[in-house]
């Protein structure tokens, strides 16, 4: 924690980045949030015991963030938050930021929303006057002498058109590429440093462990060194055995299914795609596609977002396909220095925080079926797992099974027998005669592949629970897990046999991924009395234990309760931390 007491964490920057102070209106919004909170504060001290912290970096984003700019996808118009590197103890923002001419005007293309543009369609004007003392007397010049026309292309959707003098603007800003979150989108952000908000502030219980002991997946504060508070993610208790493989977590030697916490599991989920939410056909690569070969031509995209399965007449199942990464992508991260490319698509860069892939998904989509006798259901390629889930449509017999079943590992490329061999173990193989999709009714299916354990639920009911006990077991040395399975060896597929149905609400979420980085994060660490272990929920923009050991149990000051601002009616994030 820096000198000011209400900043848990350290900034994880390097120094001799150059910097730019705070403006005169955020240091008067600094001022006004500072009064709003001794007021909320003068409320709770009288019932609870807490205290007041800021969270001044990413480390647990998107649990909790630092400062950061909210974006918006052109794509999508989904918004969401990207980190400003800023150091703790003086409040500077560690970017370096530019005096840009820009056009502040929306992209005539009505299937793109980007609103800054930093480029001419033949060079020139826009674009960056540098970062010093004239910079601003520049560009302001710039625009008195500019042309009534002025060519802009945006670098979102490549659409160029004319605009006036007047939609032109002088700011400070960086421009960066970034990727949306849910439909691998990328463009040309201008991001302003006067869009910054704050990080967030939140309440912590100074006396949860007085009362009660420390449970894994708390989000605690603590102290580490003489004059900083760090918070992070409590993982590991006293005694135990702690390893990160996989990007998983492993306790003395066995890995702990965050399944079995729900409501954890809700707050580390990362969606990835979502198909009811309306692309404007930007990206290059679509979500869902059937691939070609025998039995294609059963799946139809609507327009509303839906697809159609007429496959009651075919012999061949059909398939429906993800397209995009499995990358434990986090746009959070966009500003960071780190960008990698994914091994395996060196033309379509994986973004911050990629390069790792993900096989722990959880897929949820809305089935109709409309003819009985055939079945729905997935199948889920995870490295060397293979597991395939079939649903009868129509009234459930025992003559018609609903089946989850553990599959032999083929090339993604073999389409021709989806259904393939059962995998020759009884253990792996589940059944049951009495469920079924009923007929034009809308059933919701989730299907979870997390911490080698498989759930499946239909309108939230678990039909199917597959882990441990029936041998699904990735890694059966933690100090000597098998190598790192090619990206081929990750597939996600909607299937239908003999059946006619609409699909629609296609969502995809991914798993929290730990990178094993750091002495602790690849050799693990032995937990003594009174011993405790933390992590970052943004794994890839963490100083957490993976590099500094454990956390003494007598340095814990307390759990995070919740968050309390900002709460502006606009910007509204207010919630308890899970």
């Amino acid at each position: 924690m820096s000198s000011r007491p209400n900043e848990p964490e350290r900034s994880e920057e390097k120094s001799g980045e150059e910097t730019t102070e705070l403006s005169l209106f955020d240091k008067f919004r600094d001022n006004i949030e500072a009064f709003v909170v001794a007021v909320i504060l003068a409320v709770f001290v009288r019932h609870f015991a807490v205290e007041a912290f800021e969270i001044p970096t990413g480390s647990m984003a998107p649990t909790l963030f630092g400062m950061h700019v909210r974006v918006e996808s052109p794509n999508t118009g989904h918004t969401f938050e990207v980190g400003i590197r800023s150091d703790s103890a003086t409040g500077t923002l560690l970017i370096h930021p530019e005096t840009y001419v820009v056009c502040a005007e929306d992209c005539p293309n009505q299937h793109c929303s980007l609103e800054l543009h930093a480029r001419t369609s033949n060079g020139g004007l826009l674009g960056s006057y540098g970062n010093h003392s004239t910079s601003r007397d520049l560009a302001e010049s710039a625009i008195a002498r500019a042309p009534d026309r002025i060519p802009i292309r945006c670098e979102s959707c490549r659409e160029k058109w004319e605009t006036g003098r007047g939609s032109l603007k002088v700011t400070q800003a960086t421009l960066r590429t970034l990727r949306c979150p849910l439909s691998e989108h990328f463009w040309e952000q201008v991001i302003e440093t006067s869009a910054v908000t704050g990080g967030n502030k939140i309440l912590v219980n100074k006396f949860a462990y007085d009362l009660g002991k420390p449970e894994r997946w708390d989000v605690i504060v603590f102290a580490f060194d003489q004059w900083k508070n760090y918070i992070k993610r409590l993982v590991g208790l006293p005694g135990e055995k702690i390893d990160l493989v996989g990007g998983d977590l492993y306790v003395d030697g066995k890995i702990e299914r965050k399944p079995n916490h729900p409501y954890i599991q809700d707050v580390l989920w990362k969606k990835r795609s979502d198909s009811s939410i309306r692309e404007g056909g930007l990206s290059q690569v679509e979500a869902w596609k059937e691939p070609e070969g025998t039995g294609a031509g059963a799946w139809e995209k609507l327009t509303d977002g839906r697809w159609s399965l007429n496959s009651s007449k075919s012999s061949e199942p059909a398939l429906l396909e993800y397209q995009r990464l499995f990358d434990n992508y986090i746009p959070y991260n966009s500003l960071s220095p780190r960008r990698r490319t994914h091994p395996d698509r060196e033309s379509r860069p994986a973004g911050p925080g990629g390069g790792h892939t993900v096989g722990d998904i959880k897929l949820s989509f809305t089935v109709t079926p409309s003819t009985p006798g055939g079945w729905i259901g997935a199948e889920v390629r995870d490295g060397n797992w293979t597991f395939q889930l079939r649903l009868p449509t129509g009234k459930s017999s025992p003559g018609r099974l609903a089946v989850i079943e553990r599959l032999e590992n083929e090339p993604r490329s073999d389409v021709k027998n989806p259904r393939k061999l059962r995998f020759p173990q009884p253990s792996l193989f589940m059944e049951r005669d009495d469920v079924a999709l009923e007929l034009n009714v809308k059933s919701r299916i989730d299907l979870v592949n997390c911490d080698d354990c498989l759930v499946v639920r239909i309108n939230s009911e678990e039909i199917f629970s597959l882990q441990e006990a029936e041998g699904y077991i990735s890694v059966l040395d933690v100090d000597n897990p098998p190598p790192p399975a090619p990206y081929s060896a990750y597939y996600l597929w909607i299937l239908g046999s003999r059946v006619d149905a609409n699909v629609e609400a296609i969502e995809l979420y991914q798993d929290n991924y730990y990178i094993p980085d750091g002495k602790y994060g690849k050799d693990g660490i032995q937990l003594r009395e009174n011993q405790f272990f933390a992590l970052g929920d943004n794994s890839p923009s963490s100083s957490d234990g993976r590099f500094w050991g454990h956390v003494p149990g007598n340095n814990l000051l307390g759990k995070a309760l919740l968050v309390f601002w900002p709460a502006w009616p606009w910007n509204y994030q207010g919630r308890f931390i899970r």
